[in-house]
């Protein structure tokens, strides 16, 4: 009897054994097919779901974006023929309005409350040839604002609120708190059809040289911008503004996936400065200045290939006062390499009027120090 029950014992012993076995290799012998159950082992600790990020981003961008329409009399009241939008290079028209009503379009652009007391930053030429408009926010009240200041260089200008506030306003980002790859929100009002919200990533950083003002150093996203977003936020995904949605690539006038913003680190300083006196102050030292290229060097003997070539020297200027000469070539400003015409100039407008600095050029094939007190530059005009 012991015996048997041992045999019994061993019996069940390996049939279970090679159940098991047939049951991990073989399970659809065992069960119903189906698609298999995943486990994954050691998963990583899964934040908050990235839409309900993007909600808190897009709901404080959005409370603070508004849409921008002229207050001025319709031009078409005095028989006159609507003048377009004033849009710079790049930019795609924006449609005129038939020409049964020939009014102007609902909203010309957006703009961004950056202070609680009122303060609107857009683009210079969203509010090019106005002075008053009525500014709308997302939630469809309608609050008059008045242009207080431009800054054709930049592209940038300031309105004010006529109304008590506070108002919500979008806090700006460190200048140092963004790369490319980053996830940012486009808040504007494109084509009239009321706030929208697109998502992109940040595509490059330091994008220059596109004819659409003088200082440029935009943010380039694939975020969609379209006309009338001009002058709207692109935030990040805490809701701070990292810029100012100014223009788009496209051959079609719809958004392709090349927008442009003018980032933090100008407009903040920009802000201020229209702010306090009404226009931007820069630094100037009254030279004209073109790019270094090889065979230019190579026929005026210039050792350097990298450097801005002094090609005129303005009379009365601080460049004439320290006797800077045609032919010299600007190597580097107090110890910063200065590469091209672009960083020479740069670098000059953001020294205060007043300030002496140190320039670093190369004179008949030597290297010399040369330090000047910057003047102002020369005012653009609104």
């Amino acid at each position: 009897m012991k015996k048997l029950w041992q045999i019994f014992a061993q019996t069940v012993t390996v049939v279970a054994l090679a159940g098991f076995v047939v049951a991990h290799l073989k399970p659809h012998w065992w069960f119903d097919t189906g698609a298999p159950l995943i486990v994954e082992r050691d998963a990583p600790t899964i934040p908050a779901p990235a839409a309900k990020d993007y909600r808190f981003a897009a709901a404080r961008g959005a409370s603070a974006v508004v849409s921008l329409q002229p207050m001025e009399p319709n031009q078409a009241e005095n028989g006159e023929t609507p003048r377009p939008l004033q849009l710079p290079e790049g930019h795609p028209e924006v449609p005129l309005p038939d020409e049964d009503s020939m009014r102007l379009p609902e909203a010309m652009g957006s703009a961004v409350i950056v202070t609680d007391d009122g303060v609107l930053v857009t683009n210079a030429h969203v509010v090019q040839g106005h002075e008053r408009f009525l500014a709308r926010f997302g939630d469809g009240r309608s609050v008059p604002a008045r242009v207080a200041g431009r800054d054709q260089e930049s592209d940038l200008a300031i309105l004010r609120l006529e109304d008590s506030g506070p108002f919500p306003a979008l806090p700006f980002a460190p200048p140092d708190s963004f790369d490319v790859g980053d996830v940012v929100l486009a808040v504007g009002h494109p084509f009239g059809v009321g706030q929208t919200v697109t998502m992109g990533i940040i595509s490059a950083l330091g994008r220059n040289d596109l004819g659409l003002s003088t200082f440029e150093n935009f943010i380039q996203t694939d975020a969609a911008i379209n006309p009338g977003n001009s002058g709207g936020a692109l935030v990040d995904t805490q809701g701070r503004l990292l810029g100012i949605n100014t223009a788009i690539f496209s051959r079609t006038g719809g958004s392709l996936g090349i927008g442009f913003a003018i980032p933090v680190q100008i407009v903040q300083p920009v802000v201020a400065e229209l702010s306090t006196r009404g226009y931007v102050r820069r630094g100037w030292v009254g030279v004209q200045l073109q790019p270094l290229e090889n065979t230019l060097a190579d026929a005026m003997g210039i050792i350097t290939r990298e450097g801005a070539l002094v090609a005129a020297v303005l009379p009365d200027s601080p460049a004439a006062a320290a006797s800077l000469k045609p032919g010299d070539v600007i190597l580097a400003i107090d110890g910063k390499p200065t590469r091209t015409v672009r960083e020479v100039l740069d670098m000059v407008a953001a020294t205060p009027p007043g300030k002496e600095i140190t320039l670093w050029i190369e004179r008949e094939r030597r290297t010399i120090e040369v330090r000047l007190v910057t003047g102002e530059r020369p005012h653009q005009g609104s």
